[in-house]
């Protein structure tokens, strides 16, 4: 008796390959995500500390 070998798929069949789109969008690194999330919450706690003498 012969052994039957198992076919595997073809790579990436029927996937979408998200990186051959090319989109005009801005494009942030993840530090710059950090960072700018970081600066928000600092923004966010001057203002709770010094909104109310600030703006009344």
């Amino acid at each position: 008796m012969a052994k039957e070998k198992a076919t595997l798929p073809p790579t990436g069949a029927g996937l979408m390959r998200f990186f051959d789109e090319d989109t005009r969008a801005v494009k942030v690194s993840p530090k710059g995500v950090i960072a700018l999330t970081l600066l928000l919450i600092a923004f966010e706690f001057i203002l709770h500390m010094f909104g109310s003498s600030i703006f009344g």
